[in-house]
């Protein structure tokens, strides 16, 4: 579930964009974003584990 958290935000921010509503959509956008670096930070700095 976490994994389709971005893309239900953009499709928020796209909703919202859709209906006229600038300032929200822009909102939903940083939201998104938010996300998008915070997944980039955790993997990047976390061990790759993999089972061979």
């Amino acid at each position: 579930m976490i994994m389709m958290l971005p893309f239900l935000t953009a499709l928020i921010s796209a909703w919202f964009t859709w209906r006229g509503h600038r300032s929200t959509a822009i909102f939903w956008w940083a939201v998104t974003a938010a996300i998008y670096v915070a997944w980039c930070c955790y993997h990047m700095t976390s061990p790759l584990k993999i089972s061979l």
